[in-house]
């Protein structure tokens, strides 16, 4: 948002190369601020008193933001400021790799990304646009300004240095005394997966200057070199999730001060206490509160007043503000300069390799009537929104699309995969929005977070075994990424110290049920010594993360193992196997077993996640020592998916073991639902269910919490249901989970702006 300041230099300094050379190489090991812009190599920069900046929007992805994927549309966005006469101005691109030009797309459009003028048509001569293919190269070119021609299609007219027009400070568009504009068009983006994109452009026009007494001309040129923009699939964010080591400020702290007085790395943005009219564009506070007395004015009269997000009971209002003299938590305000560039900077230390990381912040549009319109005249609209660009390791991975002024807090963020011997990186967030009236925010809780697999023990809690008799374990791991492959059984004997018993591998993991699984299995015959001991798997992303606390993960039950030095011929009952199949929504469950002697029953245990199991019936042992045939049909209705597991049950012993869990879908489930996907301002949910009952309805966040519920009563047949208290959630991934007489089905959503 503009507040009318600057500071004029002389025309002749500025014109003069020899001075401007110099100026500039005295700026690259500086701190970024030259003059009434910024210096920021291949973004933007401030270039004899014209301001220069370039940035793209992710078009396809804007409500909600995104990674860049093969099919999506940009529109690139070269922005110019003026604040003195220009001649013979004008810009041409050549279309790089990777993309594609969308015929028709090319225009001039203001601050606010409104169309100025234009579009243009592809052909030459007729208009002040072209787009063109000729020679093999993919270019196009616009003459600027009053009394610009229209340029050719030729090779010629490509290479022409004139016919560029003037453009004077006042000209349309007005931006508060300046003439401020940008050249845009659109790509559609061909690259593949893991490839990266570099969009380039030029802005051409004429510097006259004093030499000798005499005026000189010479044509000036501005290049952009974009540092790169990563084509990767986008991927939601997980639900089960834990903080890895962050170095970064992450929530910027608390305190009883209004402004904090320790600064952030916030390049190329100047630092200041938040007051009536502080920060101004290219300034940057951190405060407790966004009142500009710390009580109830308002910065420019205009900004919203709020506390941080931090720990928010409601992470979509967040914190009000925090009352003077009392301790707060702080957050980033940035109010954004005209040129793109970075806003905040940091270094991730100690992460593991060939990890998934969630990347993701909280971000607020704070100002709604800063808009100004194509002759400087204030709107009282919110004008530009805030847009921002997450880098790692400079290269653009993520954009969060238009921040919209609602008066709510909003997550963005992606996730980022770490090489394979990659331990840390540098994270940038950038003010990825061109342009001023406007585009002013706050910024908090960066977070940096690891999906965690579940890992699910069988038996889940103890391990009964006879001395010499061999007793099986396993361990179900299921992840939302299919990259936890290695793996170790680890014993312990005092439930603190783990020593890994050398049983280690890797396993390829199946989709099922939206996540990836697997089961590690582990065999071996105790003896006497080892009861009281306790077993458990540790699996991580590499086999040597499996040695890295940090990197690897142990979160499934221990298991405890009871060993008993007498009779057990029980547990010498073996299964040589154990199916099912689903038909007509009923289970019928098959297994085949060997020396049963002194076997009582098999008790069949049910689940519908695979994790938590009950009874659903016994059978009786046939007690055969050469073994015996058996078949279960469940009484009960499969829905969608279910587990099953086999206890056997001794005669004489309070003894018990586990078959392995098998898991049975029924590909024509009676009991189904369906889905408005993505949904907006409320949920939409058909529902069919055979026999008349309650349907309970949760949707979960990518945080694992219930964000609404609902229960209902529904006769037989097909019915719907309107979870309609929606429409203030965060954009995002959620997972809609419905449960009907014990079975379940779940989906993944998507909420939209």
């Amino acid at each position: 948002m503009e507040k009318f300041y600057s500071k004029k230099f002389s025309k002749v300094l500025f014109d003069n190369p020899v001075f401007l050379g110099k100026l500039l190489a005295a700026q690259k090991t500086a701190t970024g601020l030259l003059f009434c812009g910024f210096f920021q190599l291949a973004s933007s920069e401030v270039f004899a008193q014209r301001t220069f900046s370039y940035t793209y929007q992710n078009v396809t992805r804007n409500n909600g933001g995104g990674t860049l994927e093969q099919g999506d549309t940009i529109e690139v966005r070269a922005l110019v400021k003026v604040d003195i006469k220009t001649d013979n101005f004008y810009y041409i691109d050549t279309i790089r790799a990777g993309t594609q030009f969308i015929p028709g797309s090319l225009k001039i459009i203001t601050n606010e990304g409104l169309t100025f003028l234009g579009p243009y048509t592809d052909a030459g001569s007729d208009d002040k646009g072209v787009y063109t293919t000729s020679g093999g190269t993919s270019r196009l070119r616009v003459n600027l300004g009053s009394g610009a021609s229209n340029p050719g299609a030729t090779t010629a007219s490509f290479g022409s240095t004139s016919g560029g027009g003037t453009v004077n400070p006042g000209d349309l568009p007005k931006f508060y005394g300046t003439t401020l504009f940008i050249v845009a068009y659109r790509l559609v983006i061909t690259a593949n997966n893991d490839d990266i994109i570099y969009l380039t452009g030029n802005y051409y026009y004429d510097s006259t200057y004093k030499k000798s007494g005499s005026n000189h001309t010479d044509q000036k040129t501005f290049r952009f070199n974009y540092a790169g923009i990563k084509i990767i699939q986008n991927l939601g964010l997980c639900i089960n999730f834990s903080s890895a080591s962050f170095t970064a400020e992450s929530d910027f702290g608390r305190g009883s001060v209004q402004n904090r007085a320790a600064g952030a790395i916030v390049p190329g943005y100047t630092k200041v206490n938040l007051d009536a009219s502080n920060p101004n564009d290219g300034y940057y506070s951190i405060v407790n509160n966004t009142s500009a007395n710390g009580n109830t004015a308002r910065v420019f009269g205009v900004w919203d007043i709020i506390g941080d997000h931090t720990g928010a009971t409601d992470p979509v209002a967040g914190n009000p503000p925090t009352a003077a003299s009392t301790n707060g938590g702080y957050m980033l305000v940035v109010n954004s300069a005209y040129p793109t560039g970075e806003a905040y900077r940091d270094v991730i230390k100690d992460v593991c390799p060939n990890t998934y990381y969630e990347f993701s912040a909280w971000v607020r549009n704070i100002c709604g009537k800063c808009g100004t319109d194509k002759n400087s005249v204030q709107t009282n609209l919110p004008g530009v929104q805030p847009n921002l660009a997450f880098t790692i390791n400079d290269v653009d991975y993520y954009t969060t699309g238009n921040i919209p002024y609602t008066q709510e807090w909003v997550k963005r963020g992606f996730m980022y995969k770490t090489g394979p011997t990659e331990t840390s990186f540098k994270i940038t967030i950038k003010n990825n929005a061109p342009g001023g009236g406007g585009n002013d925010w706050v910024l908090d809780d960066i977070k940096l977070a690891t999906c965690y697999p579940n890992l699910t023990m069988n038996p889940s809690d103890t391990g009964r075994a006879c001395a010499g008799v061999l007793i099986h374990l396993s361990d179900t791991v299921r992840s939302y990424f299919n990259n936890y492959t290695n793996f170790c059984w680890e014993k312990t004997t005092d439930g603190i110290t783990w020593t890994s018993i050398g049983v280690c591998g890797t396993k390829t993991p199946v989709l099922k049920n939206g996540l990836w699984e697997y089961v590690a299995d582990y065999a071996f015959v105790p003896v006497a010594a080892d009861s009281g001991s306790s077993y458990r798997l540790k699996v991580a992303t590499t086999f040597p993360n499996l040695s890295d606390a940090n990197c690897a993960v142990g979160n499934s039950q221990k298991v405890f193992l009871k060993v008993y030095n007498m009779d057990c011929s029980v547990l010498e009952a073996k299964f040589l196997s154990f199916s099912g199949k689903v038909a007509n929504d009923k289970a019928t469950l098959k297994w085949v077993s060997q020396n049963e002697t002194n076997l009582k029953e098999y008790e069949i245990e049910k689940s519908v996640d695979g994790i938590n199991f009950y009874k659903s019936g016994v059978v009786a042992s046939g007690n055969d020592q050469n073994g015996a045939n058996y078949i279960y049909n469940d009484p009960g209705t499969v829905s969608s998916v279910v587990y099953y597991r086999l206890k056997l049950i001794s005669n004489n012993v309070n003894d018990q073991k586990y078959s392995k869990a098998i898991v049975l879908y029924n590909k024509n489930a009676s009991f189904k639902i369906s889905t408005t996907n993505p949904f907006k301002d409320n949920l939409k949910v058909d529902i069919f269910i055979p026999e008349d009952g309650m349907v309970v309805l949760n949707l979960f966040d990518v945080f694992g919490r219930v964000v609404s519920k609902k229960s209902v009563q529904i006769s037989k047949g097909n019915s719907q249901a309107v979870l309609d208290n929606v429409s203030k959630l965060p954009t995002g991934m959620y997972v809609l989970r419905a449960v009907y007489n014990g079975s379940m089905v779940q989906n993944k959503l998507y909420k939209a702006d």
